[in-house]
């Protein structure tokens, strides 16, 4: 969700600055002062201190008869990392927007913009509240409200939890004759997903349609996932295809969200052709993608394609990681193939993936299930080796099958070792 679509100011300060360099006048260049430059060079080196950086400010302020100019640098900094020099751009831009506010020529006051990117510190400072509260200022200085801050708000409010209030400021900007954008509907369908508030989330996206706005990848991934989250697979799936007949093509992001919930709602066939369409249409799958097909295989027996996606993977340069090697080594202790399951182990460790309880556990079900007393012993070793205390899950797996099979004594000595839990 964050990759374009919550990035609302930048596209804004983007947009206003296009308009500003075509319409207005060149000598509107030339009038910013020498401050602009140092105050945006240093910034970006990370080498501007917080005195430089009012020092360059105030006469940015003093010397420009524009908002752009301050605008410009406030944006930069709201979104610079953070460095030795300035650890919290958007707090200091919170102060700087202040000295705008109070010290910069008629000309030069905070506007609409200018508004939205204090909003947007808020949001980072993870303070919706306090984004909020400006619109009360946006309406005092007669500015008005707009798309952007309502759009920065709500995702603000999303991002930290705040649901109802997010949802109830979609409802109010829309009975302010404020019109929701593509940005808008998006950070609310993703919300509402996340929140799993899906029946909400599936009417914004029609409604969104109805309305007329153009639907993105990102509104149709949001949508998807959430609806396969919460197992309404066969709208997902048609939403899926309806995309396609859109023009709009699914990304990397997109076939992981439809082909793990066709997975896990057991629909195997469909879940494996859209992992190799993805790969047709020369969208090159990743770790996500190979650990979805590769668990979902492995629960439906397919152990040999499993298998053999676990190899290419390594043959693509994908790292596998400890979901991939557990669902591996999962699978093969089900199928009975205790030596291939323990080279992947072996490989695992060699890569330096610290296996986890679940590992183990599948390795000693699958020795309990073979009567191999011996090596489920030594996995439990192994698991105290690597700094694993075995789950109840892992003690109750082996103590009952030690008792099934009438090794009680064996079990109580195992047991009173202190091997076990």
């Amino acid at each position: 969700m964050s990759r374009r679509h919550l990035s609302i100011f930048a596209s804004s300060s983007s947009s206003a600055s296009s308009t500003a360099s075509t319409s207005a006048p060149a000598k509107l260049v030339r009038t910013l002062p020498p401050a602009y430059a140092v105050f945006k060079a240093r910034l970006l080196s990370g080498t501007l201190g917080p005195d430089d950086a009012r020092h360059l400010f105030d006469e940015v302020l003093l010397g420009c008869d524009h908002a752009k100019a301050p605008n410009a640098l406030l944006s930069t900094l709201a979104r610079a990392p953070p460095s030795a020099a300035c650890s919290d751009g958007p707090a200091f831009a919170v102060e700087l927007f202040r000295r705008m506010d109070r010290c910069a020529s008629p000309q030069a006051t905070p506007n609409g913009y200018t508004y939205n990117i204090l909003i947007d510190c808020y949001r980072r400072a993870h303070r919706p509240d306090l984004g909020f509260a400006i619109f009360g200022r946006l309406l005092k200085t007669g500015l008005g409200l707009n798309v952007v801050a309502y759009s920065t708000v709500i995702d603000s409010f999303f991002k930290e939890g705040e649901v109802d209030k997010a949802y109830d400021l979609f409802r109010e900007m829309k009975k302010q004759g404020i019109s929701p954008d593509v940005v808008t509907y998006t950070s609310t369908i993703h919300g509402l997903c996340k929140s799993k508030a899906m029946d909400k989330a599936y009417d914004l996206f029609r409604e969104m349609k109805t309305q007329g706005i153009s639907t993105d990848v990102v509104t149709y991934t949001s949508t998807i996932d959430g609806l396969c989250k919460s197992k309404a697979m066969d709208k997902a799936y048609d939403l899926f295809r309806e995309m396609k007949k859109q023009g709009i093509s699914p990304d990397v992001v997109t076939y992981n969200s439809i082909i793990d919930g066709l997975f896990k709602s057991k629909a195997m066939d469909k879940a494996y052709d859209l992992f190799r369409e993805m790969k047709k249409q020369g969208i090159t799958p990743d770790v996500v993608t190979y650990n979805s097909t590769i668990d979902g295989l492995c629960k439906s027996k397919a152990m040999n394609k499993a298998y053999d996606l676990f190899r290419e993977m390594k043959k693509q340069g994908i790292s596998p990681d400890v979901v991939t090697y557990t669902s591996i080594i999962d699978g093969l202790c089900k199928s009975k193939e205790m030596d291939k399951a323990e080279m992947v182990l072996q490989q695992m460790l060699d890569a330096d993936v610290q296996p986890v309880n679940i590992t183990y556990n599948s390795l000693i079900n699958g020795y309990s299930s073979l009567g191999m007393w011996k090596e489920s012993v030594r996995t439990f070793k192994d698991m105290s080796n690597c700094g694993l205390t075995p789950c109840v899950i892992s003690c109750n797996s082996f103590m009952h099958a030690l008792c099934k099979r009438g090794r009680i004594q064996e079990a109580k000595d195992i047991f009173d070792s202190g091997l076990l839990c």
